[in-house]
């Protein structure tokens, strides 16, 4: 009996902790964005789309052999692959990231925080990054690595690269 009496309170001191635990946590961390997330895929075969809801925008091209991904949440992402290319671009809370990629490439731009710009303009094969935060602008193309700003920039193919 006093077994069951035990397994009993201890399921019950569990529960008590975990709400309590949860109604912690709900009144502690902020609320959730209501802000709309949009992505713009395009896969193989030679298409475009855009789409913008409210601050969030997107867009991305790639020609038959290539595929490009924009998403925006609050930012705008464009995305661009041209010739066995795979470009993404995030743009997230106020950031703008441009992602072009050609003959192979594999770019990757992510701009966040209010006026972060990340730009990568990929040519030739390999991955490369651009990742810039609050305010900072961030470019990579095939002639070198610009950091103005907090953010990282870096190509696997032509080992340029900066940290800002």
């Amino acid at each position: 009996m006093s077994r069951i009496i035990g397994k009993t309170m201890t399921r019950t001191i569990g529960v008590a902790a975990a709400l309590g635990i949860g109604a912690a946590v709900a009144v502690l961390l902020p609320g959730t964005a209501s802000a709309a997330p949009v992505g713009c895929t395009t896969a193989p075969g030679a298409a475009a789309e855009t789409a913008l809801v409210g601050g969030s925008q997107c867009d991305s091209t790639a020609d038959a052999t290539s595929a490009a991904a924009g998403y925006g949440l609050e930012g705008w992402g464009s995305a661009t692959a041209a010739l066995n290319a795979a470009a993404l671009a995030l743009g997230l809370n106020g950031g703008t990231a441009v992602s072009d990629g050609s003959i192979g490439g594999g770019p990757a731009a992510i701009a966040f925080g209010p006026g972060s710009t990340a730009t990568n303009e990929a040519a030739g094969p390999g991955l490369s990054i651009a990742v810039a935060g609050p305010g900072a602008t961030i470019t990579l193309t095939p002639n070198g690595a610009v950091c103005q700003g907090p953010g990282i920039a870096g190509s696997f193919t032509t080992l340029q690269g900066c940290i800002g």
